[in-house]
């Protein structure tokens, strides 16, 4: 039973509902970005996390999978199929490394650079309008308790993670 005061009446703290849980918030908030996001770029025919591996590759050319799946926070193998349909449509070209015959290395081709610029100038333009909805401040708030909040959790699961400013380690 849930009151005003929380689940069984123990208060604010002990509101442990699935809706009021901080991974269920943050998930959905998740969600609703992402699904606004695609709407963005719907028409130049790539979804959130292709749109992501395209501005990485473009941002380091010449990385390797692996490098760009721990930049994105892919998976490698997701990774893999984002980087594999980028590259059937043209927006990215891969050749083996020279030094490691196992590396591949990604470059952007000239339309993928067209389109990631595209992107870039499309999620410039988003981000703006959500931080205008949000109020600067509180936009400013958000990014730093995220970051925090990542951070936190990847000292509980032993992974790296961004620094304050959101720079990898």
């Amino acid at each position: 039973m849930t009151t005003p005061d929380g689940p069984r009446g123990g208060g604010p703290a002990a509101d442990v509902s699935l809706e009021a849980s901080l991974g269920f918030l943050a998930g959905r908030a998740h969600r609703k970005l992402r699904s606004a996001w695609e709407r963005q770029i719907a028409d130049l025919g790539l979804t959130a996390p292709q749109a992501a591996m395209l501005r990485a590759a473009c941002e380091w050319p010449g990385s390797g999978l692996r490098e760009l799946a721990r930049r994105t926070h892919a998976d490698p193998m997701n990774a893999k199929r984002l980087a594999d349909h980028l590259e059937r449509a043209g927006l990215l070209r891969s050749s083996p490394d020279a030094a490691h015959r196992q590396r591949r290395v990604l470059e952007p081709t000239e339309r993928g650079l067209a389109v990631a610029g595209e992107v870039a100038a499309r999620a410039a333009a988003w981000e703006r309008r959500l931080t205008g909805l949000i109020g600067a401040e509180d936009a400013v708030r958000l990014k730093l308790l995220l970051a925090r909040a990542e951070q936190v959790i990847d000292s509980l699961s032993g992974e790296p993670g961004p620094g304050p400013a959101g720079i990898h380690d």
